[in-house]
């Protein structure tokens, strides 16, 4: 588990990826040099995995988010390696596919999406469903966003309800 001076530089980082060894180091009321080591224990664990800049999708022309949910036919399943292998595939190949999700329940895949517009959208479409074989697929269009975040708050055992 993460100690709370962790947790804070995790939190600060995900908040502000450009923060400075010395702005973090006055944050958490250490040493600059003493945050550096931790930051770089925290991606040799694998807890931090990249850093990255988040972009407004309207101003680079892929307004239109949406949703999809991928059934996969019954008979495929029975070889749901190579089934998984075509999902892989198809995402590796689309760069318009934000997130891919293996779900429990009715749906096999949700899928995350940015397009250009509904054309471009109609076209990722038809791909995603040659690619990874799919019995069916719903399609959820945006149309407004109240909270969208990367940020991931660490396990906190005391603050844990019982």
């Amino acid at each position: 588990m993460l100690d709370p001076t962790d947790q804070t530089i995790l939190n600060l980082l995900q908040g502000n990826a450009r923060l400075s060894n010395a702005e973090l180091a006055e944050a958490v009321g250490m040493n600059a040099s003493s945050v550096f080591e931790r930051v770089k224990k925290l991606e040799r664990k694998g807890v931090i995995t990249g850093y990255v800049a988040t972009v407004n999708p309207d101003k680079i022309g892929k307004p239109l988010l949406a949703f999809i949910r991928v059934s996969i036919d019954a008979n495929a399943q029975t070889d749901i390696d190579a089934v998984n292998k075509n999902v892989l595939d198809a995402c590796l190949a689309e760069n318009d596919i934000l997130e891919c999700h293996n779900v429990a329940g009715e749906d096999c895949y949700i899928i995350k999406v940015r397009a250009g517009g509904p054309k471009q959208l109609e076209a990722l479409l038809a791909r995603i469903r040659r690619l990874t074989r799919s019995s069916g697929s719903v399609t959820n269009i945006v149309l407004s966003t109240y909270k969208e975040s990367t940020r991931v708050e660490p396990y906190n055992e005391e603050a844990a309800p019982d």
